[in-house]
C-alpha cells in the first residue's frame, strides 16, 4: 500500500468514526441507555480518536523526524496513537464512574508506559 492510500484511507475512516461518534451523542440517551449505549459511545471515540491521532502523530515525525523510515513513522505513529486513544477513553471512562483520582490516572500512565517501553524494546526477528 501506498504512503498516499494510506493516509486518505486512514483520512475517511476517521471522518466516518467521528460521523459515528457524533450519531451516538445524538441518538443514545444517557438516562435510559444500558451497557450497548455505552460501548458504543467509548468504541467510537477510540476508534475516532486514534484514526486522528495517528494522521497527526505520522505528519508531526514526518516533519521533525527526517532521518527514520516512513514505513517506521507510520508503525510508531499508529501504535501511540493506540496509547493516547486508550489513556483518554480511560480518563473519560473513570470520570463516569466517579473514579477520577491521582493515582488511577496514575496507574494509568505507568501501564501505558510500561506497554509503549515493552513495543519500544522488542526486538524484530527476521527469517532469513
Amino acid at each position: 500500500m501506498t504512503l498516499q492510500k494510506y493516509l486518505s484511507m486512514m483520512a475517511f475512516a476517521t471522518l466516518i468514526c467521528w460521523g459515528a461518534w457524533v450519531a451516538v451523542i445524538n441518538m443514545v440517551d444517557v438516562q435510559h441507555t444500558g451497557l450497548l449505549g455505552y460501548v458504543l459511545f467509548y468504541v467510537s471515540l477510540f476508534f475516532a480518536l486514534t484514526g486522528t491521532f495517528a494522521v497527526i502523530g505520522f505528519f508531526v515525525r514526518l516533519v521533525l523526524l527526517k532521518q527514520e523510515l516512513v514505513f517506521q513513522k507510520v508503525v510508531t505513529s499508529f501504535r501511540q496513537a493506540i496509547f493516547f486513544s486508550l489513556l483518554i477513553d480511560g480518563l473519560l471512562l473513570l470520570a463516569s464512574r466517579n473514579l477520577l483520582r491521582w493515582y488511577n490516572v496514575m496507574f494509568l500512565v505507568i501501564g501505558l508506559t510500561i506497554a509503549e517501553f515493552f513495543m519500544i524494546s522488542r526486538t524484530p526477528r527476521y527469517r532469513g
